[in-house]
């Protein structure tokens, strides 16, 4: 899933200068298994994979769970990068759950 994917609801991208992806749209439970076959396959390429979560409207919270489960996967200094703009309200959802203490994932925005 190297190159862009889009349907009704989701665009993705794949960043020029860093490993990882922009996404653009509603990320939906439906697109789970596409975001992880994109997220393990960015992770070849460096320590940092980035995932721009800036245009996104809505973030399902089985695909907050699968992000999740994906920085958990890796091993340091390997880490996933969340940038993600105030109205997602991701610091607030990944400290509810405690997931703002994993070391392998990072969330900037």
């Amino acid at each position: 899933m190297r190159g862009y994917f889009a349907d009704e609801h989701l665009l993705i991208i794949p960043l020029r200068d860093v490993a990882g992806l922009r996404l653009y749209g509603e990320v939906v439970g439906a697109h789970r298994a596409l975001l992880t076959v994109a997220v393990t396959e960015h992770a070849k390429s460096g320590d940092e994979i980035t995932v721009d979560l800036t245009r996104v409207d809505y973030l399902a919270n089985s695909v907050l769970e699968t992000l999740v489960a994906l920085a958990l996967s890796l091993t340091p200094p390997k880490r996933l990068c969340l940038l993600a703009p105030p109205e997602l309200g991701l610091a607030e959802r990944l400290e509810h759950h405690g997931w703002d203490q994993i070391d392998t994932l990072r969330l900037a925005g």
